[in-house]
């Protein structure tokens, strides 16, 4: 095979490790954001004693459990923001230096 083809081989090796790099983080990432913003949403529509519960106060569970799923998108927006700093855009820079090199060999 000629360095042309051995180039282009290892670009797309360089991007499919970044894509299944991505995956292996934002799909439980998602899975985990969309079960408690739906299970919230089921709970308030079907489990309305359970939520209107009295935590604190006038704070029933309703209000702790709104205030986790904030708690819970901020902190995987910060996880999210750290882990592409450190793991994909290492993986990224690869990617593009092989890609780059593809296109000036040719």
């Amino acid at each position: 095979m000629d360095h042309t083809g051995t180039s282009r081989e290892a670009a797309h090796a360089s991007i499919r490790l970044l894509v299944g790099e991505k995956l292996r983080y934002l799909i439980p990432m998602t899975v985990m954001f969309m079960t408690c913003y739906i299970g919230l949403t089921v709970l308030a529509a079907f489990a309305k004693d359970f939520v209107g519960t009295k935590v604190v106060g006038s704070v029933n569970l309703g209000f702790v459990l709104i205030a986790f799923n904030y708690v819970l998108s901020w902190g995987l927006a910060i996880a999210y923001g750290s882990i592409a700093r450190n793991r994909f855009d290492p993986l990224a820079a690869r990617a593009a230096a092989a890609s780059r090199e593809g296109e000036l060999v040719r």
